[in-house]
């Protein structure tokens, strides 16, 4: 039973390459927010799960834990979201690539960030309109009055942080695009 364990490769996915200090910035910054957004998930299920345990024992679960569970998530979804374009971990469809060559798997890939890209500004285009929305009609949940305008900052600025991490995967991919050029001209 002496079995020799042998180091492992790490599971998380590699991050886009970066070049530039502000790029490594944008990488380090959106590992830290997915981990924050992790935090409040794991706050969350605590949370939950004391609420459950609670109603069990005492007939009374935590009051408005679905308003908190309804805002909270929604925060750390859209957290996650920078973090999924930066490594790369977005559902990806490989059977119309797989048989592509490196050159076309590039101008896709690029491609896929482009349209992150578009998707991510007009998404803050819109939920900055939702904010200015709910902030003017003073809309509130309706056990603990928490205004609902609250969820879009940590929103927002996931939205800028996945815009960002877009056009670092984007630059990434062009060199990826360039250097499979490249080697189709050697």
């Amino acid at each position: 039973m002496n079995e020799k364990i042998e180091p492992t490769a790490s599971t998380e996915p590699p991050a886009a390459e970066t070049r530039t200090p502000i790029g490594a910035w944008i990488v380090r910054s959106v590992r830290w927010w997915a981990l924050l957004g992790g935090v409040l998930t794991l706050g969350l299920a605590l949370m939950t799960a004391t609420s459950a345990v609670s109603n069990l024992l005492t007939g009374r679960p935590f009051p408005a834990d679905y308003e908190l569970v309804k805002h909270v998530i929604a925060v750390a979804i859209f957290m996650f979201l920078p973090y999924c374009q930066i490594t790369g971990s977005n559902v990806s469809v490989d059977i119309f690539t797989e048989r592509m060559k490196p050159r076309a798997k590039a101008a896709m890939a690029a491609l896929s960030s482009i349209l992150a890209i578009a998707f991510s500004v007009m998404m803050l285009v819109q939920m900055y309109g939702g904010l200015q929305s709910y902030i003017k009609y003073r809309e509130v949940t309706p056990v603990l009055k928490l205004p609902l305008w609250t969820a879009f900052p940590p929103i927002l600025l996931s939205l800028v942080l996945l815009t960002l991490a877009s056009f670092v995967t984007l630059a990434a991919q062009l060199r990826s695009l360039r250097a499979a050029q490249n080697g189709a001209h050697a």
